[in-house]
């Protein structure tokens, strides 16, 4: 058995070593906790083993471990300006052995590290075995789902004007209709729409019933999409488009699992 009261203590030990007044350190805090949560949920409602279970909730709690440190030395959360915030995390784990207080048995670690790893990837690495990809889908789903919540509730709250006035470039927009995944390093940072569409896009890399049932149930979608005024004629009818898409290919990924 995983003892998460233990692990959660330890967590909170660690964190405590960063300024939590800090803004962004308290979000990453509540953050973590909250992908705990619904990749507990998803584990849950997958009907895994309860151990099985303890593990998805103990990696969704650390898979961001590496951000309070990649933040304490660089002040930013972008991976493309300091590390790669999933590798590193692995890295402080295996370093002085520290995962071992979050887990006695080690007979998980590959799992737990293969998750961390691949959590911020753009796509999951090729030549994992069934288990380890299932529990990188889980916390993949987990974070998210997260990060809808958190477009929905609190991002871009100084870039408003910005995206209002913004657009988004026909390629973008294309690659949003295929049904593809969109590249942060692929959009324009010049007026900030496309941060918009390429979180929508995340819908594209869900997995699990129980997580498209979160985003419909939450209604992320119009959410995120009516926290903003487009100016541009153009912009207000692609975001219109994208809002449709989105929401029929929810719905239709609902009715496949009924």
């Amino acid at each position: 058995m995983i003892n998460m009261e233990k692990a959660i203590d330890e967590f909170l030990k660690y964190v405590d070593n960063f300024d939590l007044n800090e803004k962004p350190i308290k979000m990453k805090k509540d953050h973590s906790f909250r992908v705990m949560d619904i990749s507990n949920r998803i584990a849950v409602d997958l009907n895994l083993e309860k151990e099985k279970i303890e593990l998805a909730t103990l990696i969704g709690l650390l898979h961001d471990i590496a951000r309070f440190e990649q933040f304490k030395q660089f002040k930013t959360f972008s991976d493309l300006k300091s590390f790669d915030h999933g590798d590193y995390g692995v890295q402080l784990l295996e370093k002085d052995n520290m995962i071992r207080k979050y887990i006695d048995t080690d007979k998980y670690d590959n799992i737990l590290k293969k998750a961390i790893k691949n959590h911020n990837k753009f796509t999951i690495e090729d030549g994992l075995v069934e288990e380890e990809e299932l529990f990188c889908k889980i916390v993949r789903d987990a974070d998210k789902l997260d990060i809808f919540y958190e477009a929905a509730t609190m991002f871009w709250e100084n870039d408003i004007e910005k995206i209002e006035n913004g657009r988004i470039r026909p390629e973008i927009k294309e690659q949003f209709i295929e049904g593809k995944l969109i590249n942060k390093k692929d959009i324009s940072m010049k007026d900030g729409a496309e941060k918009i569409i390429q979180v929508l896009a995340f819908i594209y890399d869900i997995n699990f019933a129980t997580s498209f049932k979160i985003i419909y149930e939450s209604k992320y979608i119009d959410i995120i999409i009516g926290k903003f005024n487009f100016k541009k004629q153009e912009a207000k009818e692609d975001f219109e488009e994208i809002r449709n898409i989105s929401n029929n290919y929810i719905e239709n990924k609902l009715n496949l699992e009924k």
